[in-house]
């Protein structure tokens, strides 16, 4: 079997305008935010339970700071987030991500996911 995931990287995440006239009561320092866009990189993996896949560095171009992952409805896949400096593969030992998230990340840096059983 195989798992799709996705993934987008950012230029960071930017704050919701405050409404004008102090935002009906909210507490000013109190923010919603969004991923920069439009995003600067994307790729599709296919992770499956055999061997893990990796996104290749040129995904994360400068001005990355952000990954957002969308992993297949219904699926699970282990992750290893990695540095440029690092080089990682995911395995059964590895977190684990459903659905959405977004995490920290940088130039030239990549992902390894595979699918978990």
């Amino acid at each position: 079997m195989t798992a799709t995931v996705r993934i987008f990287t950012h230029d960071g995440i930017t704050s919701a305008k405050v409404a004008a006239g102090g935002g009906g009561g909210r507490f000013s320092t109190d923010s919603v935010f969004f991923l920069k866009q439009p995003y600067l990189g994307k790729q599709t993996l296919t992770a499956s339970t055999g061997a893990a896949v990796s996104s290749t560095r040129a995904n994360a171009p400068k001005g990355s700071s952000v990954l957002h992952v969308e992993v297949e409805s219904g699926k699970t896949v282990h992750y290893e987030i990695n540095p440029s400096n690092r080089s990682v593969a995911a395995t059964s030992d590895s977190p684990t991500l459903r659905d959405k998230a977004s995490f920290e990340f940088g130039p030239d840096w990549s992902i390894s996911v595979l699918e978990a059983v």
